[in-house]
């Protein structure tokens, strides 16, 4: 997926191009359906970045079996692995606090901004994946996606919990 340009594009209207059906959570009932939507690119790029280095592993070993490059990729596919399914396993847009709790509208253009970041982060692991960068850089935006990815999620809570 290629970037979307520098162009005044508000994080919504950008994410609304980058990820077709997205509603911007502008209605209730289109929370749930719109989180699932995120979520789901989101996975689908992270699965697709472990395909990448799975390939990129297996080439090494293919080469030399006892590099230790492939332990680092062995612990960064480790790594997408979990992320992964927190992202996928995620409670549905917190179902169950939004239900009992108003949001308020700066809480869902906090939430469109992260949801920006993370799509637009998944994707730049995706490039570097293939581009070949070394695993310590891919490590690092992986720590980065999932304490955005948690970030968001409180967004989800009452203020009171977060």
């Amino acid at each position: 997926m290629s970037e979307i340009s520098d162009s005044p594009l508000a994080p919504l209207e950008k994410l609304e191009l980058l990820l077709p059906g997205f509603k911007g959570y502008k209605r209730k009932d289109l929370i749930r359906q719109d989180d699932v939507l995120v979520r789901s690119a989101i996975r689908n790029t992270l699965l697709k970045v472990q395909e990448e280095i799975t390939a990129k592993e297996g080439e090494i070993a293919s080469s030399n079996p006892f590099d230790p490059k492939i332990h680092d990729y062995e612990d960064l596919l480790s790594q997408l692995r979990t992320l992964t399914e927190e992202v996928w396993g995620a409670p549905t847009g917190m179902y169950l606090f939004y239900d009992r709790y108003k949001m308020f509208e700066s809480d869902l253009e906090k939430i469109v901004e992260f949801d920006f970041k993370l799509v637009t982060l998944a994707n730049s692991l995706l490039e570097d994946a293939r581009s070949g960068v070394e695993p310590q850089v891919l490590k690092n935006k992986v720590k980065e996606l999932r304490n955005t990815f948690s970030q968001r999620q409180k967004l989800f809570m009452p203020e009171k919990l977060r």
